[in-house]
Order: structure tokens, then sequence, then C-alpha cells
């Protein structure tokens, strides 16, 4: 989704940005204009929160623009923080099995989003915790090139400095209404990942590991985002 591209900036070894939330009003949003928003803008801002806990919470994993299933070694640290924040209810993996089985849309970035949010109310999730994760290259003939940022790293690109960039990005949202609670990005050099690659490492298996280290590179900044999360939160009756 365009509208969550990360903004382009240096990093040599790991770059974070703190979480950010929002919890205001769709209709405060409207009223403050005074008459003068334009419609379509209008109905865009249209939207209100309804952040309750405990809930369930489902976790999206997005690779190359596809909703995946969650590897072993994601779910453990995912595992993790979700024993952490059990006060915050249940976390569940959105299934992409479910995916397919409710929805033909094509791939685009808004369209998988959308399908998320579909999958997770098929599941009765109440929020949905999507993270993308994948590189970016300055090379195209390496694996990297196949686990591309698409969704919220559609314009960042490595430095001369690195020549592989891991990205990653959270995004805490409503699954009835899409309101964005919170977002919190991450990068990280995995120059040394490229180096290591060759003929007798199989490039699948390249990919999931710089891939898993982008994910544990995120961990930290989403344990914080879940705290900031749970501090705005209402009761669930």
């Amino acid at each position: 989704m365009k509208a969550l591209i990360l903004s382009a900036f240096a990093a040599i070894t790991l770059t974070a940005c703190g979480p950010t939330f929002q919890t205001t009003s769709g209709a405060a949003f409207v009223a403050d204009s005074r008459g003068t928003i334009d419609p379509n803008i209008a109905k865009v801002a249209d939207i209100e929160p309804d952040l309750r806990l405990p809930a369930r919470i489902g976790l999206a994993r997005v690779v190359n623009g596809q909703l995946t299933t969650i590897p072993s070694a994601e779910a453990e640290m995912f595992g993790e923080l979700a024993q952490t924040h059990r006060a915050m209810g249940e976390f569940v993996p959105v299934s992409p099995l479910i995916t397919a089985m409710i929805s033909d849309r094509p791939g685009s970035a808004r369209g998988v989003l959308n399908q998320i949010r579909e999958t997770a109310a098929r599941q009765h999730l109440d929020y949905v915790m999507i993270y993308e994760a994948g590189a970016r290259s300055r090379r195209t003939n390496t694996p990297f090139a196949l686990a591309d940022v698409t969704i919220i790293g559609g314009v960042l690109l490595p430095t001369r400095k690195i020549d592989v960039m891991g990205i990653g990005q959270v995004m805490f949202v409503d699954t009835r209404s899409g309101y964005p609670y919170a977002t919190v990005s991450t990068t990280t050099d995995l120059t040394g990942f490229g180096r290591s690659w060759s003929s007798h490492l199989a490039e699948d298996d390249l990919r999931n590991r710089a891939v898993a280290d982008v994910v544990k590179a995120l961990v930290p900044q989403v344990d914080e985002l879940l705290v900031g999360v749970t501090q705005r939160a209402g009761r669930r009756g």
C-alpha cells in the first residue's frame, strides 16, 4: 500500500523507527474541516477507533506481496511475544488456506491487505497484526529479488554502502473497519547474506534465513508496539 511506504534513509547496521499510534476520531477530523473537505477524503476519513482488549488477534505474514504461512523460526519469536502479552488475548495465525477458499482477488498491494482482513473476519479475529519482511538488493541476480517488499517498502532502496537491505514493517489494524491503530518499521544490513550466496546454498534457504533476520530485528519494536496498543485500549465487556 503506497500510503504505508517507508521513508528512504541510510542504515549501516540497523535502523528502527519507534511505533506510531492512532486513536483519533474520523468524525472529528471531518467536522474540523468546516465544510471545506473533499468528499472522497471525507469518505476515507470516516472511520472510528474501537480498540478493546482482551481480543482475538490475528498474525499475518506477507512476503513478496503475498500472505504466507509463518515459518517455525518466526512463529517461535512471535510466540514468545504472545506469551509476554497474553493479557491482550489470543494470538492466532491468519491462514493462507482460508484466504484461498474465500477470495479470488488479484494480488495487488491493496488487494492483499483486504484479503487479510477478509480472512481474519472468517476466522473471527478482532484485530490483525500484519507484518511484511523482505529485502532489497542493488543487484537483480540474487535470491533477494524473490523476497521483494512490494507493499510497505515500495521505494526503499539500498545505499552505496549497503548491498542488501532487509526491510520490515508491522501494522496493527481493526478487522471490522480497517482502522490502523499502530505501525512500526525497521531496516537492517543483510549484505553478509548476499556474500554467502553460492550454488551450494539453496536460494530458498538463504531467503528464509534473511527474512528471519529481518523479523528478529522487528521483534523489539513489535514488543513496544503491543505495549502501546495495550495502554490505549479499553476493556472488552
